[in-house]
């Protein structure tokens, strides 16, 4: 006979069941009454199991933010998640066993509401009634194209909007200053997106584009890696590299960082990345692209390609514009005395251009075209946008793909992924089914 002992319940599981509590009416531990509204989407990553959930709780305060699952209550403690920033967030903890009797706090001191799952549920998930999200295969329900077309729209909104964001920040700062910051920004990806925006204010590009920094690669990265406390003798332990690539950037390290302030290897997040995403790997990428337009300048190199790209298959002049190729020490190291197995001569490959091109170069020309009163420039910007070919999946594009039922699509483009993630983040996260245009 098989007993409610024997059952062995894994996260996975619970995991499986907590996007099925969609629309239920639950109680929490503390007795508050919940309602799950949107589940979030699941985090292949490390952190909260599921981001960007929205709960009601009693009836009237509308949570936002993560959700974290575990067997048993006293998991959140056991796997030091009250010591751990990135749950902060948590609004929900989730769990089958209430073991113990503490509140679940995080770090910041806030206290999570629990909930505990019916029994029934720790081996008979199956009877829970299955809630979809309204926008659930929508494809049955609308014409393919009719849907691709209010995808577009989406993206050309998204579009639109980081351009007013473009032309926001340059009331306040230098155009190509400006410029600069997206880039290292979209260098950084999300984990080291706010260090890449420190080190651009510490390092800004009229110091690097007017200076005797201007023509030479070396010192953009002795400079660049030692503001960022990323070279090896600045780290937590410290090391002297024998190379003489690295010996040469210590060295001028050393004479030109008196005064400098400089940031920590605490800043960045090294752990749990990709290797050819190191942010010393990046950093150098930059390098190597400030000096390929260091003659002209960033901003009017950016620009001028544009310019010169045709509006059908202009993409691969502009990625052109962006690759990075190395040689010497950095074609087979993702950062100091870490190598790779074979050669990596792509600093900066066709993928993270694209995603740069379609994030910042081509918003940042639209608005610049518009201030500048040049039709032409903004009207290339857009035709670029609106014909540039599909993406690498990122997580969110991934889930909206999954949520819609839209995997496998061959007529993406660029342009209907940033649609995807405009829906997302307009109104699945904030909870908005009943204005989301898709389902108007």
């Amino acid at each position: 006979m098989l007993t409610r002992k024997r059952i062995k319940i894994s996260e996975e599981s619970i995991a499986l069941i907590w996007p099925q509590l969609l629309g239920r009416e639950l109680i929490t531990e503390g007795g508050e009454r919940i309602k799950v509204i949107y589940p979030g989407r699941a985090n292949g990553d490390s952190g909260p199991d599921f981001r960007d959930a929205i709960i009601v709780i009693d009836n009237s305060n509308l949570a936002k933010g993560d959700v974290e699952i575990h067997v048993k209550s006293s998991d959140w403690y056991r796997h030091g998640h009250h010591f751990d920033s990135k749950y902060n967030n948590v609004i929900l903890h989730v769990v089958v066993q209430r073991d113990a009797n503490s509140a679940t706090l995080a770090q910041s001191g806030k206290s999570i509401p629990v909930l505990c799952l019916p029994y029934e549920l720790w081996y008979q998930a199956y009877l829970i009634p299955y809630h979809q999200l309204s926008c659930f295969q929508i494809t049955k329900r609308k014409d393919r194209e009719a849907l691709m077309g209010l995808l577009d729209i989406a993206g050309k909104e998204r579009f639109r909007q980081k351009a007013s964001v473009f032309q926001t920040v340059c009331q306040q700062e230098e155009a190509g200053q400006v410029l600069f910051q997206g880039v290292m920004r979209a260098l950084g990806y999300s984990k080291n997106m706010k260090p890449f925006e420190e080190l651009a204010r510490r390092v800004p590009l009229n110091f690097i584009e007017g200076t005797e920094l201007r023509e030479s690669l070396v010192l953009k990265q002795a400079w660049l890696l030692g503001i960022a406390g990323l070279l090896p003798s600045q780290r937590l332990q410290r090391r002297f590299a024998k190379e003489r690539e690295v010996q040469e950037l210590e060295q001028i390290w050393r004479l030109v960082a008196r005064k400098a302030k400089t940031m920590g290897e605490n800043d960045w997040n090294l752990w749990h990345i990709y290797p050819n995403n190191s942010p010393v790997r990046r950093i150098v990428a930059q390098s190597y692209l400030l000096q390929h337009h260091c003659k002209k300048g960033l901003l009017k190199g950016m620009l001028q390609l544009i310019r010169e790209a045709s509006s059908v298959a202009g993409y691969r002049c502009l990625e052109g514009g962006l690759i990075v190729f190395s040689d010497g020490y950095w074609q087979d190291h993702f950062d100091f005395d870490i190598g790779a197995k074979t050669r990596e001569s792509a600093l900066l490959g066709y993928g993270k251009a694209a995603e740069i091109i379609i994030n910042v170069i081509l918003p940042f020309a639209f608005f610049w075209g518009e201030i500048a009163g040049e039709a032409g420039l903004r009207e290339k910007a857009i035709e670029l946008y609106n014909h540039y070919p599909k993406l690498a999946e990122n997580e969110i594009t991934s889930h909206m793909a999954r949520q819609l039922c839209l995997e496998g699509m061959v007529d993406f483009t660029a342009c209907r992924q940033q649609g995807l993630i405009h829906i997302f983040r307009n109104y699945c996260r904030e909870g908005r089914c009943g204005e989301c245009p898709l389902l108007s």
